[in-house]
Order: structure tokens, then C-alpha cells, then sequence
């Protein structure tokens, strides 16, 4: 599959470093650069976008700004963020963002941004090739919005295997294959903000989703052949979380 980019962005050298990047990426080609959104908007009609990265500046009085230039955007086109800050951060997931890249980022950063998009286009592909009375049914996406490398991520919850405590960070291991995502956060914010139904503290380093679990021993349990141990003071918790299974 491959994916048609274009950027929009009022600084020129943001634009050239962009170029660059897309220009590494097997599975982008590079269909258009501006720095103005009216321009961008006349040649978005001329050519499909799948994937627009679209800069946050401040826009002067009668000008379009980038999130106003992204409402007038089609649903197929998924969008990717550039900002100096996160303070836009919210009001760019509103609209559905698939990534929301913060400062002077890095290709790495931004080739996980790709993927994300190729990850997106991909199961929507599959989905729309089900036969005809075997649809799935739709279920809510359940997600967290975390700040790592210099970015603020949608996560989605299903693909939390389990979360490591690192000192003043947390380390999210993910079941995508990819390097785990380092937060600054605690063991207990994250805990908080995660849906009790879903995960549970096994350990005082150690928060697992449930159904990343594939055994579960005397004093540990295992998310493949990785063994996580279970802490004495949080036994109880994962017995009540473990209550309701009916075990044959």
C-alpha cells in the first residue's frame, strides 16, 4: 500500500526537514508542500490525500488556521500535527488526529507517526473487504493520551501488554512489535487513569492488561514468556480481578 502526503506549514525550513523525512519512507510519496492553506486547499481537490501534516501557528485575524484548515478536510484523510508545544494537543485529537508531533523532533519520531497512518489505512482496507453479512460489530475505542518523545500519543488500550516503572518514568509495552514508549509519569497517576476493568497492579513496577495475560502461576504471571511477579500486596487485587473466570 502506498500513501499520498502532502504538508502545510508556514515556516520553510519545517517544510524542507518534512520533505526530507517523507522522502525516506517507502510507503509516502510526497504529493504537494505549502506554506499557505487557501493553496492547499484549491490543490487538495486535484489530488487524494491520505495523509496531511499540518502545522500549528497562530493565524492572523481573517486568515485560516491549520485546525480550520483540517475541519475542511474529507474523513478519508488522516492528519498529523506539527507544534511547538502541546497546548493544541487537546483540541487537535477533537478533531481526530492521528499524531500530534511536538518541538524539534526526529525522524524516529516521525516515521512512527507513518506508521501509525499505515497501521490506519490498513485496517480500514481489511475491514472493508469482509463478505457481506459478516461484518464486525463496531465496538468504542478505548484510548490514553500520553507524552513521549517530544509528542503527545493517542494510545489505544488494546495494545497495552504492560506497563514497567522506570524511576520517575513508566516504560508502555506495547504488542506492536515497536520500541516500549518511555513516559514521565508515576505508577500511580497511570494507575488511576487506566479502567480498572481492563488492567490491573500486579506489583509495585508492574501494571498488566488483563487480556495480555497467557498464564498465571503461584507468584507470578506471564505475558508471553515474560515473567512478571506477583507482589504481596497487590495478590488480592488480582484475585478479584481474576474472580468472574471460569477455569475448566
Amino acid at each position: 500500500m502506498n500513501l499520498n502526503c502532502a504538508l502545510l506549514h508556514t515556516d520553510p525550513d519545517m517544510i524542507a526537514k518534512l520533505q526530507i523525512f517523507v522522502g525516506k519512507i517507502p510507503f509516502l510519496t510526497l504529493c504537494g508542500s505549502y506554506t499557505e492553506p487557501l493553496t492547499a486547499l484549491k490543490e487538495y481537490y486535484v489530488t487524494k490525500v491520505e495523509v496531511y501534516v499540518v502545522g500549528i501557528v497562530s493565524a492572523a485575524e481573517g486568515e485560516i488556521s491549520g485546525m480550520d484548515f483540517c475541519r475542511l478536510l474529507s474523513s478519508y484523510t488522516r492528519v498529523i500535527f506539527v507544534a511547538d508545544d502541546e497546548r493544541y494537543a487537546a483540541d487537535c485529537f477533537r478533531l481526530d488526529a492521528l499524531d500530534y508531533l511536538v518541538g524539534d523532533f526526529g525522524f524516529s519520531v516521525f516515521f512512527q507517526a507513518a506508521n501509525k497512518a499505515m497501521r490506519w489505512f490498513t485496517l480500514k482496507e481489511s475491514s472493508t473487504s469482509v463478505p457481506a453479512g459478516k461484518a464486525q460489530p463496531v465496538v468504542p475505542d478505548k484510548v490514553i493520551y500520553v507524552r513521549s518523545d517530544n509528542r503527545i500519543l493517542r494510545l489505544s488500550l488494546e495494545e497495552i501488554c504492560y506497563i514497567e516503572s522506570c524511576g520517575d518514568y513508566v516504560r508502555i509495552h506495547c504488542r506492536d512489535g515497536l520500541r516500549p514508549l518511555m513516559c514521565l509519569c508515576t505508577m500511580k497517576n497511570m494507575e488511576e487513569k487506566l479502567p480498572k476493568a481492563d488492567f490491573v497492579r500486579v506489583h509495585r513496577s508492574f501494571i498488566v492488561r488483563l487480556r495480555a495475560l497467557d498464564a498465571i502461576g503461584v507468584n507470578v504471571v506471564y505475558v508471553g514468556a515474560l515473567e512478571i511477579p506477583i507482589g504481596d500486596a497487590y495478590r488480592d487485587r488480582l484475585k478479584a480481578c481474576l474472580s468472574g473466570l471460569t477455569v475448566w
